[in-house]
């Protein structure tokens, strides 16, 4: 292997750097590469010859690809490449976060997890990036379900959460949107983004992993409602708590990108988020997304 492998930072993930994109990979790194994505579940990849159709061909080494449903947002050329770009005011209206104006902030959250079959995972390259700001954030669910005290970990067993698609972030019981203000165009259902009405979506509050068996503290703050079962005092007093807990700075990465970065994440045990750039900001990042062939949860 020409590759090295380093950890990512002190927390999380790890680091590929002398990769070449364009190589023919043996069994043997392929392997490597699949082992490596189950252990730390982000994995950072520099090198060389980073390119749309060499990001797809990597992609596939991990699973099934999508295409994006969304049409204006999927490149022409290679359909499974969705384009995030901030200069597309269709996907990323202006909105106030703290006394200024943002576009493309996300607050915490995994792919599809308002439906009972998430995401396996995903990668962004970085295309086009600004002198600043654009970072994205990872958040490991395994490294926080492991710190949590003996009788908090009692206390979730066996207990359900559930799930709600929402566009409108006001709807979202558990993201703080204490200094958010919605901006001209920020879509009010999901139709407006063409997106459909989702039903609810119920999973175990203590997910196990499919492929690693690891549990996974299964709460993020956009899309979760409520503890199935539970009145709603205490199912807010709970998640409460535990949002707090998940989103905590030890359990969590900020990627300063470089262009050609690709990043892999697994999506069934990551959150991730956004801060966004500033308006009139070029930022462009290709996806490929991994699908799951896996249930997690159910529909409501």
């Amino acid at each position: 292997m020409n590759w090295t492998v380093n950890p990512l930072c002190d927390a999380l993930g790890a680091k590929i750097e002398g990769f070449d994109f364009a190589a023919q990979w043996s069994d043997e790194e392929q392997q490597k590469l699949k082992d490596l994505w189950l252990e730390h579940g982000l994995l950072l990849v520099r090198g060389e010859n980073a390119n749309p159709e060499n990001q797809i061909r990597f992609s596939k080494l991990f699973g099934e690809l999508e295409a994006h449903p969304l049409k204006t947002i999927r490149s022409g050329e290679f359909p499974e490449l969705m384009e995030l770009n901030s200069e597309d005011s269709r996907t990323n209206p202006v909105a106030v976060w703290d006394g200024e104006e943002w576009v493309g902030r996300l607050g915490w959250h995994k792919d599809l997890i308002y439906t009972a079959k998430p995401n396996r995972g995903a990668i962004l390259r970085a295309v086009k990036l600004p002198s600043v700001d654009g970072q994205t954030g990872y958040a490991d669910q395994a490294k926080a379900y492991e710190a949590l005290p003996d009788e908090t970990k009692a206390r979730i067993d066996g207990l359900k959460v559930i799930y709600r698609f929402e566009v409108n972030l006001y709807k979202m019981p558990f993201l703080d949107t204490s200094t958010y203000v919605a901006g001209p165009g920020a879509p009010q259902k999901p139709s407006d983004v063409g997106f459909p009405d989702f039903p609810d979506s119920r999973y175990p509050l203590v997910l196990e992993h499919p492929e690693t068996g690891q549990k996974i503290l299964n709460v993020c703050p956009m899309f979760v409602d409520r503890i199935d079962g539970l009145p709603k005092a205490e199912s807010d007093a709970l998640l409460t708590e535990l949002v707090a807990h998940v989103t905590r700075s030890e359990f969590a990465y900020l990627h300063q990108w470089q262009e050609g970065d690709m990043i892999l994440w697994d999506n069934w045990r990551y959150m991730h988020s956004a801060p966004g750039v500033k308006p009139g900001a070029k930022r462009l990042i290709h996806r490929t997304t991994i699908l799951g062939d896996t249930v997690l949860g159910e529909s409501v």
